[in-house]
């Protein structure tokens, strides 16, 4: 399995981690993002999967 990844929000820069995932919002630790909902959004600024870009941190 390939290291975890980083996606950013292009809208607000908020950082989903997928080795920490989103708990608050259903998404359990080590979540990749294929595997995240397409209904999801930024819980910060409510922008959509596709307004994400993998980012190297």
């Amino acid at each position: 399995m390939s290291e975890p990844k980083t996606w950013m929000c292009l809208i607000c820069g908020w950082i989903y981690d997928e080795a920490t995932g989103d708990p608050e919002h259903d998404i359990a630790p080590g979540t990749r993002w294929a595997d995240v909902p397409m209904n999801w959004t930024c819980p910060e600024c409510g922008a959509r999967k596709e307004d994400f870009e993998m980012v190297e941190i």
